[in-house]
């Protein structure tokens, strides 16, 4: 097996980070919006797991999510301006919660390792912060479960940013074509922005530019009840090929078709009203 090559400097937190993580966490997973190099830093914990002698498996929410996007589903839930159906989100969370406890139970070995990407903005899978009583918590809330929030400068933000925006139309993998465009990025900063004024930790008035600090500050708070930490990226990383380019060692979670028609009836049970107003307070967990 040769995991491929590695891009943070060995002298970086961020990688210092994931080698421990990728020595004794079970659990890895990377929290914030599009655009803070989740999928890279996932690309690298693998990397670096497999290095570990772990044996890594993978839940995404651009992967998940697209078992849901059906005909007969997106005809009641469209996708509008990029942006995923709040009752869609809603049956991806549900899935997710089942599809963790599931793993756990059939993968108790030390040497076993799920790695998840999570947005959490906008309830994006912002199941797996809350604290829920069902199977999968009592692994969510171990000690061994590292909740991970990449938080780039303003500078390396906007490197990150425009570098997306220049290869959006140039696709270098298949799962590319389904990262957030430039636009629902900028609109989910400002939906975290709204969330920090409301928590109290900007000032109210318009929605404030990009800040690390008051980024990583609504995350924190809504991962409180979880082993949270902050990535610092304060250096462009040089990535010739996409983030989704890995090494294909491991099985990723996804929901099965049959699974997401049963998921979407649960959600449409709650109210799509109901899932809206809930979705609004996503940074209420």
């Amino acid at each position: 097996m040769n995991p491929a090559k590695t891009l943070l400097a060995e002298s970086s937190t961020a990688r210092q980070l994931l080698e421990s993580a990728a020595r004794h966490a079970r659990l890895v997973v990377f929290c914030g919006i599009p655009g803070v190099g989740k999928s890279l830093l996932l690309r690298e914990q693998h990397s670096l797991a497999l290095r570990a002698e772990r044996r890594v498996h993978r839940l995404e929410w651009d992967v998940a999510r697209q078992a849901f996007e059906q005909p007969d589903i997106l005809a009641r839930h469209p996708e509008i301006d990029g942006s995923t159906d709040v009752v869609i989100r809603r049956a991806v969370g549900l899935w997710s919660r089942a599809a963790i406890a599931q793993w756990c139970a059939t993968h108790k070995s030390p040497a076993d390792m799920l790695l998840i990407e999570a947005p959490l903005v906008g309830a994006r899978l912002i199941e797996i912060a809350q604290a829920i009583d069902d199977a999968a918590e009592s692994f969510l809330s171990a000690r061994a479960a590292q909740f991970f929030v990449p938080t780039p400068t303003r500078e390396v933000r906007v490197a990150i940013e425009a570098a997306r925006r220049s290869e959006s139309s140039a696709n270098r993998h298949v799962r590319d074509a389904a990262n957030a465009s430039p636009r629902l990025v900028d609109e989910l900063w400002r939906t975290v922005a709204v969330a920090a004024e409301r928590l109290g930790f900007a000032p109210p008035g318009e929605p404030s530019p990009y800040s690390p600090a008051t980024y990583y500050s609504v995350y924190q708070a809504v991962l409180r009840h979880r082993q949270v930490a902050r990535l610092p990226i304060d250096a462009v990383i040089a990535n010739p090929s996409s983030p989704h380019a890995m090494d294909s060692t491991g099985q990723e979670l996804v929901p099965l078709r049959s699974e997401a028609l049963d998921l979407i009836a649960r959600a449409e049970q709650e109210g799509a009203e109901s899932i809206a107003e809930r979705a609004a307070r996503w940074y209420l967990t």
